[in-house]
């Protein structure tokens, strides 16, 4: 069960747009939350006023969140003003805070910093071993903090490895809170690497892959399945084929009528930043609704 939520602000209503979910999770489980906005340096040539005029900002900003969010919790709300490189900082504040969820916005600017907040939520997915909440802002405005979020069908993608199979425990655990009903979805890829002079020796090549591929896939979903509803859960799957998963995620969702998707994610360090796993990116970029994204530690 969750007990301590952070939400990192930038100072923008986007950001904010992560709100009314992380104060729904704390209205159903009492758990603290803390709003947390991460000022990164200022260049050493501006003036000293700059730096004090963004510090007095920031702070009259975490307070009006504060006063606007704090009787809508399940818990306490609290608020930190930190200084210094955003990842850095947001996973030591994490740490310190022995935090269990962290919910975040995929993009905003801040008023006395540039456009962080995207980036910020790619790296840190990757930067982190607890479970990650994002929500993509569908408009500008105030977010209605006193707003219920519900869920009622929660798509939980599988590829058959053990790091797939990583965020199961979290997607029950959240979608409990909301008594979702849970969709399991294995995308089976449509084998483009076999070929052959002859085009229909490879068309059968493919049918007989896929089929093959197919059968499998639905074996082991129905095995999931079967445990997750020996748990009293509602739950149901997909095989899907398509040439790319995320795609086929994505498709998927909407065709299911799912509102809510958790799936696992891992990282590929690279020498400038962390990027996302191929399909967990192009499923959190081409989704609208909120992802429940986890980084097992290895």
């Amino acid at each position: 069960m969750y007990r301590q939520i952070m939400v990192p602000l930038d100072g923008s209503r986007f950001a904010e747009s992560a709100l009314p979910l992380a104060l729904s999770v704390s209205r159903h489980t009492g758990a603290r939350l803390h709003l947390v906005t991460v000022q990164e340096p200022i260049p050493s040539f501006a003036y000293d006023e700059w730096e004090s005029a963004a510090e007095e900002w920031t702070q009259s900003y975490l307070d009006n969140v504060l006063e606007r969010a704090g009787g809508r919790a399940g818990g306490e709300v609290t608020i930190s003003r930190l200084n210094g490189h955003v990842v850095e900082v947001l996973e030591q504040e994490a740490e310190r805070l022995s935090v269990d969820l962290i919910a975040m916005a995929t993009h905003g600017r801040g008023m006395f910093s540039r456009a962080w907040l995207g980036s910020v939520a790619d790296a840190f997915v990757h930067h982190t071993t607890r479970p990650v909440l994002l929500v993509r802002p569908e408009e500008e405005g105030e977010p209605d903090l006193a707003a219920t979020v519900e869920f009622q069908r929660l798509l939980v993608p599988l590829d058959g490895t053990d790091l797939s199979e990583s965020v199961i425990d979290r997607a029950v655990e959240f979608g409990a809170l909301f008594d979702t009903d849970y969709h399991l979805v294995r995308v089976v890829p449509y084998p483009m690497q076999f070929n052959s002079p002859y085009l229909p020796h490879t068309m059968q090549m493919n049918q007989q892959f896929v089929e093959e591929a197919r059968v499998s896939a639905e074996d082991y979903l129905q095995d999931h399945v079967d445990r997750l509803r020996e748990q009293g859960l509602r739950v149901d799957h997909t095989v899907v084929v398509v040439a790319q998963p995320g795609h086929g995620i994505l498709a998927e969702a909407e065709e299911a009528g799912c509102d809510f998707i958790a799936m696992a994610t891992h990282a590929r360090t690279g020498l400038s930043r962390a990027i996302l796993g191929s399909t967990a990116d192009k499923v959190l970029r081409g989704s609208h609704m909120p992802i429940l994204l986890y980084h097992p530690a290895i």
